[in-house]
């Protein structure tokens, strides 16, 4: 379905990690608000001690790096060579090595970690950027798999109501509904609206769901923005 194959989406992801041009907030050392927000809500829902957590398409692993630095057991994963290699340089010169973990993995072939195995998972934007249907579906139920019963997901990611990937879509439409090429990088993009999300993610229980408004600025212009920042969970055993 889409004008990109698989392959392209990662040579770009490879380029921008090793020289940003869109998505300065890579390098940043800072997490990403939605996944402080959900840093603050499981210290008030959960009081479990050593809870273990993964991120997918975890980057330079700013998320991962923040969550172990909080007591928590990171794994973060991406198929970015790149940006692997300098998430485990940060988690080394943070001295987390041990609490916040990386590895080279591709989100839409066979995760390499047991199931069952995490507390809760973080999808920040990762399946925005899976390029095909099938394959974020895949990691769906790959992210799902990993999880524990009764664990949680967030699914923190675009909206069809952000102005920017609005105007987006209409300018350079993917031939997916609702995404677009980006018109700098060639990058895929996926924008959800909230019916096709509560679609997606049918099999799990909606526990928090909420709209996180920022102002953010493409091509020296602000935008606001209304992300979806969703708490899903798995179900228990039977």
């Amino acid at each position: 379905m889409s004008e990109i194959t698989h392959q392209k989406q990662q040579e770009i992801w490879e380029a921008e990690h090793q020289n940003p041009r869109v998505l300065q907030q890579m390098d940043s050392i800072d997490a990403s608000g939605g996944v402080i927000k959900f840093l603050q809500w499981l210290k008030a829902n959960s009081k479990k001690e050593g809870l273990r957590g993964i991120e997918m398409g975890c980057g330079k692993g700013r998320n991962v790096i923040a969550m172990a630095k909080e007591g928590y057991y990171m794994t973060g994963f991406d198929f970015s060579k790149f940006a692997i290699n300098a998430a485990k340089n940060k988690a080394k010169k943070a001295g987390l090595l041990g609490r916040a973990n990386f590895a080279r993995q591709d989100a839409t072939k066979h995760w390499a970690f047991p199931p069952s195995y995490f507390d809760f998972g973080i999808d920040c934007f990762a399946s925005t950027d899976i390029e095909s249907p099938e394959g974020r579906a895949f990691a769906r139920d790959e992210l799902i798999r990993v999880i524990k019963p009764n664990g949680y997901l967030l699914v923190y990611t675009l909206s069809t109501a952000d102005e920017f990937h609005k105007e987006m879509v209409n300018k350079f439409p993917s031939s997916e509904k609702n995404a677009f090429l980006h018109p700098t990088t060639g990058k895929f993009e996926k924008t959800f609206d909230e019916e096709e999300l509560l679609s997606f993610y049918k099999g799990l229980k909606l526990v928090e769901a909420q709209r996180m408004s920022k102002k953010t600025i493409f091509f020296g212009k602000e935008y606001d923005c209304k992300h979806f920042w969703l708490i899903f969970q798995k179900p228990g055993s039977a």
